[in-house]
């Protein structure tokens, strides 16, 4: 499963402006990084309550790895 479009079909899910998300990937040495960039209104929105929704799009990424766990960093534009 790729887990970059399983993450940009999530986020389209949540925001008002899906064209101004923006997912980039780093390899480290024990884990992928994914930052995702979201327009600054949709911010709160990918977040959430106390982060519940970001806690939620951690754990989802790090679902279908059987090798190297993921890590997801949210940045606004």
């Amino acid at each position: 499963m790729d887990v970059e479009k399983l993450l940009r079909y999530c986020l389209e899910q949540l925001v008002d402006n899906p064209q101004a998300i923006s997912i980039t990937h780093t390899q480290d040495a024990d884990k992928t990084i994914y930052e995702v960039k979201v327009d600054p209104s949709d911010r709160a929105r990918v977040i959430g309550r106390e982060g519940r929704t970001f806690k939620a799009l951690r754990a989802l990424i790090n679902l279908p790895l059987e090798g190297n766990p993921n890590d997801l960093v949210i940045e606004t534009t």
